[in-house]
């Protein structure tokens, strides 16, 4: 089996649930391989600061309830600017050193542990001038989750995503989709349908709209969720040999 245990989480547009749903799933798991058995990591988030609520590292850090990594060991690379990584950096007048990411990635992998990776929006966003977020998921090698809309237009967007995953030679564990309205079950039954048809990948989960409250309960409630409406056997078990 490959030694590398985990999943990288991509998304298929900005705003789509992502680090939620990945802290939901960290949260879950939780209560199936114990407290000490899973981590998150972000290689790099922009437009925040560490600390931020508004933070992808602290909302992962708050909404996972890991606690035996801090926020700051969470992510490697804050950027100020909410632009693309490549972008933010060359602003900010620094470099992103994509050898050492992928470097940290597997020193990180080869511990013991279940490993949920956030990558910066779609597989497409430019993280160098020479490399974008897809390739830092091929270097990882890690079975990569899919997030997506639940309604009208996620078709062809998880679809162009899966596509592009392939070209890249990324294996892909199965989709996520996030945020369906009570009105709008036969929908994203039908949208479910159609990506697993024709993208030839798993629908794994279908989340409802649960807008981020920041408390206890309300990250209680998302966790069992997750826990109830992801297929999480599935994506811990989808290491290859």
């Amino acid at each position: 089996m490959n030694r590398n245990r985990g999943c990288f989480i991509t998304g298929t547009d900005t705003d789509v649930g992502k680090t939620q749903v990945a802290y939901g799933i960290a949260a879950a798991l939780q209560n199936m391989m114990g407290h000490d058995g899973v981590r998150l990591w972000k290689p790099v988030q922009s437009g925040v600061t560490v600390g931020s609520v508004d933070a992808d590292s602290y909302r992962l850090w708050r909404g996972s309830g890991i606690r035996h990594q801090s926020e700051s060991e969470m992510v490697s690379i804050t950027l100020p600017l909410p632009l693309a990584p490549w972008i933010a950096a060359r602003a900010h007048g620094c470099l992103i050193q994509f050898d050492a990411l992928v470097q940290e990635g597997h020193r990180k992998l080869s511990e013991d542990r279940y490993w949920i990776i956030e990558g910066a929006g779609g597989l497409g966003v430019p993280l160098t001038d020479q490399h974008l977020i897809a390739d830092l998921a091929q270097e990882l090698a890690l079975p990569l989750l899919i997030i997506a809309r639940s309604g009208l237009g996620t078709v062809n967007h998880t679809l162009q995503t899966i596509h592009f995953a392939r070209q890249k030679g990324l294996d892909i564990a199965g989709v996520i989709l996030n945020g369906y309205q009570e009105n709008e079950v036969a929908q994203v039954m039908n949208n479910a349908m159609m990506i697993e048809h024709f993208g030839g990948v798993q629908v794994l989960g279908i989340l409802p709209w649960m807008p981020e409250e920041r408390t206890d309960t309300w990250y209680a409630a998302w966790a069992a969720c997750i826990g109830n409406r992801v297929n999480l056997e599935q994506i811990i078990g989808l290491e290859r040999e």
